[in-house]
């Protein structure tokens, strides 16, 4: 985007009143742009002209001259505006980065829009890089305890780790898709030479993200949250897996503190909560605990928790749990006293399951 002064000489230049301006994209539509502008685009109105200099996710950032310019004035101005926009975003930015950033800007214009079955637009350079069957991550970092990697960095590492087919795109601040060739899962499991069922895939995926997390926080440190998806036709579906996994590192992040790595399969209960009014959550947790105090003690969540993630089976939530099968017994007896629910019936385990993620995000506050 143009500094003050730079406004201030093609003010001069048009003899014209020229002042930065910030639209969203429907207010953009409503003015009489079309639906996925780009820079250089404008739109003459009365006694103005829009005109786009930059994307920035769900803005629009324009330029707006107090004239009626001649068409060949308003192709010069964007002309000016899109060798503006297309420098360098760092030294030794490549083409590829500057590629995926304007992917990135569409995908995150669309799911703005809620367009969610938007198929990428030929004019998308690296629509030619995309191909059937590639594997999904959504990376989200925050307070990164050293300075936060360039792209080049950041490609170069993720490379390392999955694939030199693998395309990185800047979406928001802090927030890139991942997109990487399905080979990587019979690579991550090279000791089958069988394709892999459904339940092994996403094992196979969760095993991934979990490698990935614990190389992007071993090279930079700080809060990082990994989500990934099964394999997808990107040139059709990339903006409705952006959101689906966005919404799954919410809900993670909701329900589950402490957890980085989130899997859209594991949370289709809390997505059905989170719809949930919170008058409704909260009047629900009153009404069925015996103790309203029971979720506050650590172990008795724990013990849950791991009894939950190990499908109610005994044996193993005591092997998760390092603690003898009697102990593991005595604990499930007392949230049987005190809550009048016995985790090992089918119905109260789904009631306390629940009635324990609901508690999390009502009495958390």
């Amino acid at each position: 985007m143009m500094n003050k002064t730079k406004l201030q000489q093609l003010g001069q230049l048009l003899n014209a009143s020229v002042v930065s301006k910030v639209l969203t994209a429907a207010d953009w539509e409503k003015e009489g742009g079309k639906k996925h502008p780009e820079v250089g685009d404008a739109i003459q109105l009365k006694k103005a002209c829009l005109m786009l200099a930059r994307v920035n996710g769900s803005e629009l950032q324009c330029i707006e001259v107090a004239s009626i310019l001649t068409p060949v004035e308003k192709q010069l101005l964007g002309w000016v505006i899109q060798q503006e926009g297309s420098r360098p975003i760092s030294s030794g930015a490549s083409d590829l980065e500057r590629q995926a950033r304007r992917f990135g800007d569409w995908i995150q214009q669309s799911v703005t829009a809620g367009e969610w079955r938007a198929e990428v637009p030929d004019r998308m350079e690296l629509r030619n890089r995309l191909f059937d069957g590639m594997v999904p991550f959504l990376l989200l970092c925050e307070q990164l305890e050293e300075k936060e990697p360039s792209y080049g960095e950041l490609e170069k590492t993720i490379r390392s780790f999955i694939s030199d087919e693998t395309l990185l795109i800047p979406l928001r601040e802090h927030e890139w898709l991942i997109l990487s060739s399905d080979r990587v899962l019979m690579e991550a499991d090279a000791e089958s030479d069988e394709v892999l069922g459904h339940e092994e895939v996403k094992e196979t995926l969760a095993t991934l993200a979990e490698g990935l997390h614990q190389l992007i926080t071993g090279e930079w440190g700080g809060e990082c949250h990994i989500a990934v998806g099964e394999p997808i036709v990107p040139s059709e579906s990339v903006v409705r897996i952006v959101g689906t996994l966005r919404e799954t590192i919410f809900l993670g992040r909701k329900f589950h503190v402490g957890m980085q790595i989130h899997l859209p399969w594991l949370v289709h209960l809390e997505r059905l909560l989170s719809g949930i009014p919170e008058m409704v959550r909260s009047r629900f947790v009153e009404e069925m605990m015996g103790r309203p105090d029971m979720f506050t003690d650590s172990e008795t969540v724990s013990t849950l928790d791991a009894f939950f993630s190990m499908d109610c089976n005994v044996s193993e939530t005591a092997k998760k749990l390092y603690i003898h099968r009697n102990t593991l017994l005595y604990r499930l007896d007392k949230i049987k006293h005190e809550a009048g629910l016995d985790v090992r019936s089918f119905n109260d385990a789904v009631l306390v399951r629940i009635l324990l993620l609901l508690y999390k995000v009502t009495k958390r506050k």
